[in-house]
């Protein structure tokens, strides 16, 4: 879907995206692709990938994290601590987990990554870039919490290969996304993410979003939930938010903006002024693969398309099958239900799941092939007389010879 650059920019970034989480369609953007510093912004991959490693049953949430001194010496940090990691004290995943999201505490991020990598700084590096580069996604990451190499080396922290000023580069496009698997992972993430405090320990964790509840910035009709705050002098005041309109959860990414706060409520409440969500019904669709015909439900029995107030709905639906080899097991996505509104503002794709397995077919076996092998099996076996019959005649042969 083409992004939209519709919407008034009353509001001051540098750059914005909106976009469905669900879905992924762009309700807005600005600048989208360009990839700059999003500082703490970073630590969205770093939460994801610890959540991904719980799930898989790598690591677990009371399970105690390491925490070196070269951190401790971080958390103690006026600028770069964010929550202060005691030397008598032990913590769980889950406790530098909500201090990484909610005081956007850079040693806890680095301590999870650490952990999640194995007990190694840089081979976590290395998963979050592996990670993007899975999503497609054009983001260089040197850092697990989004500081510049020009703090991390202070603390021995840089990845080596990598600049003295090196920093993650991420567009708003991309961190969105990352934000939108956040959400695919650990829905249950906004039940810490739209606490505005939370204690963990004797520590009470501020959360620096100020457009929760009980905030500045509070706005009742924005509905926002999370998700993450950041800044450095490089990037600027940046923020990933969630936020419901239309009972859908939207993600709205603003980077670089010196009113922060007020442009985001400016842009939530201009993309729900001019979208609202327009549901199609899809049915079973018969794709035909390698000869089979196969029906295929809806991953969802409806498709969400994002509309502007005032222009027409009619729609046209299309199926488009994937390559996908023979065999194919129940569940299996074998095409996409694509549904485009008529002015072909706005696209939404539904995954077409396989109703049955089909196998693999056998591979045919040539029937000379047959023959050849009972023309060998017979000459063999001829040949093997005439073998014992000429063995037997020189063994008479010997023994007749004085």
């Amino acid at each position: 879907m083409n992004a939209k650059k519709t919407i008034q920019q009353k509001f001051e970034a540098k750059e914005a995206y909106v976009m469905d989480a669900k879905t992924g369609q762009v309700l807005y953007q600005k600048n989208g692709n360009h990839k700059r510093p999003i500082a703490s912004l970073s630590k969205l991959m770093t939460l994801y990938l610890t959540k991904k490693a719980i799930d898989n049953h790598q690591i677990t949430w009371d399970q105690k994290v390491p925490v070196d001194s070269e951190l401790r010496k971080m958390s103690k940090s006026y600028e770069v601590g964010g929550f202060r990691i005691k030397r008598s004290k032990e913590y769980t995943v889950r406790d530098l987990y909500k201090a990484a999201l909610i005081a956007s505490s850079n040693p806890s991020a680095i301590a999870l990554g650490k952990l999640v990598g194995g007990g190694n700084n840089t081979e976590f590096i290395k998963m979050m870039n592996e990670q993007a580069h899975a999503w497609g996604l054009d983001a260089t990451f040197v850092s697990s919490s989004g500081l510049d190499n020009t703090d991390l080396g202070k603390y021995h922290y840089r990845v080596p290969h990598t600049s003295s000023k090196a920093q993650n580069m991420v567009s708003a496009k991309a961190i969105s996304t990352v934000a939108a698997k956040v959400l695919a992972e650990f829905p249950s993430i906004t039940k810490w993410s739209k606490q505005p405090s939370m204690k963990v320990g004797n520590q009470v964790l501020v959360n620096s979003n100020r457009l929760l509840p009980g905030s500045a910035f509070y706005h009742k009709s924005t509905h926002v939930d999370g998700l993450k705050t950041g800044f450095t002098v490089n990037a600027g005041l940046c923020i990933t938010v969630t936020y419901w309109h239309d009972g859908r959860h939207l993600i709205a990414t603003i980077i670089d903006s010196n009113t922060l706060y007020t442009s985001m409520n400016k842009l939530i409440k201009a993309v729900n002024q001019k979208y609202k969500p327009t549901k199609v019904a899809l049915k079973a669709h018969t794709f035909s693969i390698d000869g089979h015909k196969l029906l295929a439900n809806p991953e969802d029995s409806e498709a969400v398309i994002w509309q502007r107030n005032g222009t027409d709905s009619s729609h046209v639906i299309n199926y488009a099958p994937v390559k996908t080899p023979l065999p194919i097991t129940k569940g299996q996505t074998v095409g996409n239900a694509i549904v485009k509104l008529a002015d072909n503002s706005s696209t939404a794709t539904v995954p077409m799941n396989a109703t049955t397995s089909v196998k693999k077919k056998p591979a045919k076996v040539k029937k000379a092939t047959h023959k050849e092998s009972l023309f060998k099996r017979i000459f063999g076996f001829v040949g093997g007389i005439f073998g014992g019959i000429y063995h037997l005649f020189v063994d008479f042969v010997k023994f007749m010879t004085p």
